[in-house]
């Protein structure tokens, strides 16, 4: 019961695009029912790994805006 209000849920969070079949939409649909449990629904559900890192290189003299758009 829990997980069928989970799976609702994200089904509303995400959006699916109208560009598929019927038959490709349900095994999207399908998927994530059944891979429910890898959505986070609030921040607080994702958890830090230590185990992954993730190194940037940017080739030297690399210029980057420091200006936020609005």
């Amino acid at each position: 019961p829990i997980q069928s209000i989970r799976v609702a849920e994200i089904l509303q969070q995400i959006k699916i695009g109208d560009d598929l079949m019927t038959e490709q939409w349900t095994q999207v649909t399908s998927l994530c029912s059944e891979f429910a449990d890898m959505f986070a629904l609030a921040v607080s559900e994702v958890f830090p790994v230590d185990f992954k890192m993730f190194k940037l290189t940017f080739p030297k003299g690399t210029m980057f805006r420091t200006k936020v758009n609005q």
